[in-house]
């Protein structure tokens, strides 16, 4: 028997042999049983071990090794290897077990084995020498070691959007919640960027312990959104219409209308939308509808605030309690109105406007139903109708056709700065022409007044063009100015005492109940005239 230590295991226990004696130490975390223990000595022939300090030591817990019997003459064994290889063909595992006295293995019998399994990739040398030196059992250790593929990236969407979602509203600067503004709406603008889609990206190969090349799995690709309204620019979608960006399953939809079934109120927050707006109900008060295009509303209006650059339709009537408004570039239409401001090109009211200021670049008609204007103040530049202006109870009402004191100014204003433009244009025109026949002379301008030169030149642009937009502007003023000459109120069955009409240069007060009558401004000064 050699001095080298010597050793066995199981699952119970671990043996180890030197000259003198047997010792043995026990794998608590196995849960050692003494029995399994007696049967292991038994088969590697140690047949005089004491029981009595193994099943002590077993009760004591004790992790350290401890003899077990003398060491006696036991038979001469080889050293014993084995390999096997993972399933995925990454690793290559030996598990070694030391002989007694028999022959020992060198790293070049290892080698053999591994060249005799095809294992050629990823050969640890360094490992297997240590576990031949040191000699002790190794189970299942990695000796071959692969290179796994590195997977690609599949194909992904990034959306430029986020969904909304409802909240109970939004925090004020002061800290306070408005509960009015829910921000539920996914603007879109016509041309901006709403998907784009990120291409895949390939994988890199692995390689076996054999040697042979892994490839890496393809990465999925994946599709630009079915969607309506937009359009495809290479890997980018685009909206093609101003309106709401809404998914749907897997589309996505750019409308150009944004709907409501029921009412503006708590559950919808307010409407602040990109193209036209639809209300199957009413917009109850405090609530604002903001729209790039036009609004209509089935039911009632409240004391809310309403502001398109297209029509706004109210089906039933506005009661603004002197709080609620109407902005419109194009026409009002509403089947009545009471306490309330409303600001358009035309306003069309089908029974009444009651206590209101109402304000039309072009005309008040109030002429279906009963047709009634009574309280408030109407201004129109070219025509003011209804049926009834005023009440039998002289209740106060204004009535103002022409272009509005603030258009008249601004003419008079325009007609001024034309003037002085003109003048300044003149002056630079002359020096320009002053300098040029100093070139043509064949003199050289000085520096300085070369510089003069290219200057006078780009004021000279600049005035140009801004004579070219203050003319357009008052062209346009002159037209109206010229039109609301012939503007006119027509009252198609009474006029009440307590009306105050209004134009350009005159007023008149209605002191007695007038029928079917007109007026308008003939010479400066506020004329009735026949229907």
């Amino acid at each position: 028997m050699t001095t080298e230590q010597i050793a066995r295991k199981d699952k119970n226990c671990l043996l180890k042999f030197t000259k003198d004696d047997v010792l043995l130490k026990l794998r608590l975390d196995n849960n050692p049983d003494l029995v399994e223990i007696e049967e292991f000595l038994e088969k590697n022939s140690i047949m005089e071990a004491d029981y009595d300090i193994i099943k002590n030591k077993l009760e004591e817990e004790d992790e350290g090794w401890f003899k077990i019997a003398p060491n006696l003459d036991l038979p001469v064994e080889d050293d014993k290897v084995s390999l096997k290889v993972t399933k995925d063909k990454l690793q290559a595992l030996l598990t070694f077990v030391p002989g007694r006295d028999g022959k020992q293995l060198q790293l070049a019998d290892v080698k053999d084995l591994l060249a005799a399994e095809n294992i050629t990739y990823g050969i640890n040398q360094e490992k297997i020498k240590q576990i031949l030196k040191h000699r002790n059992p190794v189970e299942n250790s990695i000796v071959a070691e692969g290179k796994a593929a590195e997977p690609g990236q599949n194909a992904y969407l990034i959306y430029h959007f986020e969904e909304k979602k409802k909240q109970a509203g939004t925090l004020r600067e002061d800290g306070t919640m408005d509960f009015h503004s829910l921000d539920l709406i996914n603007n879109v603008r016509k041309g901006e960027k709403i998907v784009t889609k990120v291409d895949p990206v390939s994988g890199k190969p692995g390689i076996d312990v054999y040697g042979n090349e892994i490839t890496p799995p393809q990465p999925k690709d994946v599709k630009l959104p079915r969607a309506k309204n937009t359009v495809h620019k290479e890997n980018d979608l685009y909206a093609v219409k101003d309106g709401q960006i809404v998914r749907e399953r897997d589309k996505i939809v750019i409308k150009p209308v944004y709907q409501i079934r029921g009412d503006v109120d708590l559950s919808t927050g307010n409407i602040d939308f990109v193209g036209s707006v639809k209300i199957g109900g009413n917009v109850r008060e405090g609530f604002e509808i903001k729209a790039a295009g036009d609004v209509e509303i089935n039911g009632n209006v409240g004391a809310a605030r309403i502001e398109a650059t297209g029509n706004v339709l109210i089906k039933k009537g506005f009661l603004g309690r002197s709080k609620g408004e109407i902005s419109a570039e194009g026409d009002v239409n509403a089947r009545f109105v009471e306490n309330a401001n409303i600001k358009a090109n035309n306003v069309r009211v089908h029974e009444a406007i009651m206590h209101s200021k109402v304000t039309a670049k072009d005309s008040v008609i109030v002429t279906g139903g009963k047709g009634l204007i009574v309280g408030g103040r109407i201004i129109a530049q070219n025509l003011v109708e209804a049926n009834l202006i005023g009440s039998s109870l002289a209740t106060k009402t204004f009535i103002e056709i022409g272009l509005e004191p603030e258009l008249k100014k601004r003419y008079t204003d325009l007609k001024s700065e034309l003037t002085n433009l003109e003048n300044n244009l003149d002056k630079v025109e002359k020096s320009i022409d002053l300098l040029k026949s100093i070139q043509q002379s064949g003199k050289k301008l000085p520096a300085n007044k070369e510089e003069m030169f290219f200057k006078l030149k780009k004021t000279k642009l600049e005035l140009k063009n801004n004579q070219v937009e203050l003319t357009r502007e008052f062209e346009q003023l002159k037209e109206a100015l010229t039109a609301s000459e012939k503007a006119v109120i027509k009252v198609n069955e009474s006029i009440f005492p307590g009306v105050q009409l209004l134009s350009s240069k005159d007023k008149m007060i209605i002191r007695n109940k007038i029928s079917q009558a007109a007026f308008s401004e003939i010479n400066k000064e506020l004329r009735q005239t026949t229907i």
